[in-house]
């Protein structure tokens, strides 16, 4: 990764064209291309996400945004993304702005994307800019503040160390902190929580079953289960925006190609829904070194990943507290345990001390930090 010495005003220029987006897309490409950590997202998804012409993504359904690219020498140096979220700002009573896709080879281009974001967001009328996030709140949020040696498991976040302090010299402080915990087979699964498992599926009469990927119409009839779940279980946590009927569709298909079977779970009580997990195999150790292009998938399938990531939790407010979390938990270890030999939980929030408290009577470690700004403007 080059880094620009702070010498010269970038040229900040609005993608207005396909041609302008597919640059805005493929810079990170680009810019990590010899990076040994970091690991390409799946090319094809970054086009379903960011393209707003092609309306595969429902978020903007509810959203705005637009995207600039800053230039210098009419060589790319850094990337920034303005967004408006309708829904976010009415279920919060708030006027943020996010920045997202965020990139910047210096401190200089950092400063002068987020002032564009900010210019951005006054004309909108907005007071209060947040991120970065991938594109909603209910994406990958922040960025890696603690532990750039291990590579990013699916679907999170990596960036060189230099971004927190771009973005707080350009006048941003810390929203809220995020973590991802990690967990090995060998470690075991503590003796306390098997038996608080086995109890709780005891007394309270818990079915434990896979949500059917087997087939759309199947899944068609789960989605609205996990929809519900998912909106009342995180309806009081920081940076919540509910799920719509399309959002859930879109992430369905998206999760569906790569989640795994055996360890997607909704725990019923006396029949009922109560709570919901999804477990995704870890592509990215298959996504290394391929751009991103769909070759990676292909070679995801002769080389089976050894490590998960447990990227979705949620339990109906009635039947929190009741340690489901931790049978959910302890049935992922036990029909994980013979494919994988790690996984990784979150992210969690700093400020969500029971979940964490959680991971940690589990067996599991914090190792990585990421980091929310935030500027009133």
């Amino acid at each position: 990764m080059r880094l620009v010495v702070d010498c010269t005003m970038a040229d900040i220029q609005k993608v207005s064209s396909r041609a302008d987006l597919k640059r805005f897309i493929e810079y990170p490409y680009q810019l990590y291309k010899n990076h040994p950590t970091w690991v390409p997202q799946l090319l094809w998804q970054e086009w379903d996400d960011l393209d707003q012409a092609r309306k595969k993504n429902p978020f903007f359904e509810h959203a705005v945004a637009d995207y600039f690219l800053a230039l210098e020498a009419g060589q790319i140096v850094g990337r920034i993304a303005a967004i408006h979220d309708q829904s976010y700002n009415e279920f919060h009573n708030e006027a943020v702005v996010l920045f997202a896709c965020f990139e910047a080879e210096s401190a200089a281009v950092s400063k002068q994307l987020l002032e564009t974001v900010e210019a951005w967001g006054k004309a909108k009328n907005l007071n209060l800019v947040k991120g970065p996030s991938k594109v909603s709140q209910n994406d990958m949020m922040g960025v890696l503040v603690e532990n750039f040696d291990d590579p990013p498991v699916v679907m999170m976040v990596y960036n060189p160390p230099t971004y927190a302090g771009f973005i707080e010299g350009a006048g941003y402080t810390k929203s809220e902190d995020t973590f991802a915990w990690r967990m090995t087979v060998a470690g075991g699964l503590p003796e306390r929580v098997s038996r608080i498992a086995e109890r709780v599926k005891r007394n309270l009469k818990v079915n434990i079953r896979k949500v059917a990927l087997g087939s759309k119409k199947a899944l068609a009839a789960e989605l609205p289960i996990l929809r519900d779940i998912y909106n009342a279980a995180w309806d009081k946590n920081w940076g919540f925006v509910p799920w719509t009927e399309h959002e859930i569709q879109h992430l369905a298909e998206q999760l569906g190609q790569v989640a795994d079977k055996d360890l997607c779970l909704i725990a019923e009580v006396d029949g009922k829904p109560a709570a919901f997990s999804i477990t995704l195999p870890d592509i990215n150790e298959a996504m290394k070194g391929t751009g991103g292009r769909l070759y990676g998938l292909a070679k995801l399938l002769l080389t089976k990943p050894k490590r998960m990531r447990l990227v979705a939790l949620g339990i109906l407010p009635e039947f929190q507290g009741r340690g489901l979390d931790a049978l959910i938990y302890a049935e992922t270890f036990w029909r994980g345990q013979s494919k994988y030999n790690a996984g990784e939980f979150g992210w969690t929030l700093e400020s969500n001390d029971a979940i964490n408290n959680g991971m940690k009577a589990l067996g599991a470690t914090q190792y990585k930090r990421y980091r929310i700004f935030e500027k009133r403007i």
